[in-house]
């Protein structure tokens, strides 16, 4: 399960929302408003293909939808006024959000819909079905998020979010909820499906059991966080495989004093490292595909064992899991 600790971790090491334009569905672009060039999945390759599972909702399906397009002005119009400089913001594959304003008052409307995210004390009875999918609300004076369930063991769900003090939040979540189901079920904001990409790929299959099952000394069990994060774990050790786009490693990873090291032919620069929120667990993450505008799409593996070993160091664990992911994402 995704831990408190984990989301700092990831706060930490990632930063911030990164701005990105919403563009047609079928384009793979992801613009970020601190730099004017396009960040495109697509754009050092040829013959892409777009997947052609429409309204799918299984995990697979999911990893193929861009955040941001389901927050494209035509699905939110009935929510609120789109601003003269707003546009969508983006972290990494799966999560977006998008501020407007309610015509009326004048205030801000903002949402966030998450994708294919790890749904914890998910209810398992729900009154409320959009396009299929069970759906159970969350409240608070200002906020609501609807989300609609998408898949059970493991619970992952589509959730959307209005922040409103101005008006019904439940409302504006609600409309939010629908146009993105139907989104999906019609087949738009989707990715394009482009060779070299990490988008569509399972994180949970970034390791086979066996290598796995070496590196941390027993019979593995893998938990996926949510659909661009799994844990593997035995014995109170585990392995995290998570894909991202931000910035390059080189760059994030800078404050930790890493190590560089050598993963394969084609990740050579490696940044190695642990930080003070957790010293006991080993990070290495590397620039998988350098995209434009500044970004690139990156892979995280961390080892960590609980509680410590002091006769083991983490990170040399962790960088037998990283040169296994890295050999795998090679043929891949």
């Amino acid at each position: 399960m995704f831990r408190a600790r984990d989301a700092m971790q990831v706060a930490t090491v990632h930063g911030v929302f990164r701005s990105a334009r919403v563009l047609p569905a079928a384009a793979v672009v992801l613009t970020f408003a601190a730099c004017a060039t396009p960040v495109d999945l697509g754009k050092t390759v040829t013959n892409k293909t777009t997947v052609k599972a429409a309204g799918s909702f299984n995990d697979d399906g999911l990893r193929m939808i861009d955040p941001c397009g389901l927050l494209a002005d035509d699905l939110v119009s009935g929510i609120g006024k789109k601003k003269t400089s707003g546009v969508p913001d983006r972290r990494g594959y799966s999560e977006c959000t998008y501020t407007v304003s309610d015509p009326e008052s004048g205030k801000d409307i903002r949402m966030i819909v998450k994708v294919g995210s790890n749904l914890i004390s998910a209810p398992k009875q729900v009154a409320k079905t959009v396009g299929g999918l069970g759906v159970f609300e969350s409240r608070s004076s200002t906020s609501c998020s609807m989300t609609a369930i998408t898949s059970r063991d493991p619970d992952h769900g589509l959730v959307a979010t209005a922040y409103w003090d101005g008006g019904d939040p439940c409302a504006a979540a609600n409309k939010l909820i629908e146009t993105s189901v139907k989104a999906v079920i019609d087949g738009k904001a989707k990715y394009e499906d482009t060779p070299g990409s990490l988008v569509k790929l399972d994180p949970c299959a970034a390791i086979d059991d066996k290598t796995a099952g070496d590196v941390l000394g027993a019979t593995v069990k893998k938990d996926p966080d949510d659909i661009r994060s799994c844990e593997f774990s035995a014995r109170g050790a585990s392995i995290r495989v998570k894909y991202t786009i931000d910035y390059d490693p080189a760059t994030t990873a800078k404050q930790y004093n890493p190590t560089v090291v050598e993963l394969s032919d084609k990740a050579k620069a490696a940044q190695k490292y642990k930080t003070s929120i957790s010293p006991n667990r080993c990070q290495i993450d590397w620039l998988h595909r350098s995209l434009t505008g500044n970004r690139s799409e990156n892979v995280n593996v961390s080892f960590e064992r609980t509680p410590p070993d002091s006769s083991q160091d983490p990170c040399v664990k962790g960088e037998t899991a990283a040169k296994a992911v890295a050999a795998k994402l090679a043929k891949s």
